[in-house]
């Protein structure tokens, strides 16, 4: 059965998208949650992960869909030069500076 990936992701600075083909050793490092049936239509999701095509709306800070690649696509779509190696935690910092999303509030 063959895969493609139903979004963009990037593995040490490199993007990969649903037309691309993937090296072996980088699809090893994608989680099975980017990967769907070749033959399949499934509509790829926005950054939000929301479906509505908007992509406006930042990655959640935790939890599911807020992995470094996740911020660094949202990033990437608004124009926030990031560093190849940069850290979630960077690229999160780069976004705030950017005025794209409010800094965390600390926990009281």
């Amino acid at each position: 059965m063959s895969r493609r990936l139903i979004a963009y992701v990037h593995v040490d600075g490199v993007p990969y998208g649903p037309d691309d083909e993937v090296p072996p050793r980088v699809a090893k490092r994608i989680g099975d949650h980017a990967w769907t049936d070749a033959d399949s239509t499934v509509e790829a999701p926005t950054p939000t992960g929301e479906g509505d095509g908007s992509g406006d709306e930042a990655p959640p800070r935790s939890g599911r869909g807020s992995g470094v690649e996740a911020w660094r696509a949202y990033a990437e779509q608004h124009d926030v030069e990031v560093a190849a190696e940069a850290s979630r935690e960077e690229i999160i910092a780069a976004c705030e500076a950017a005025e794209l999303v409010e800094p965390e509030q600390p926990k009281e």
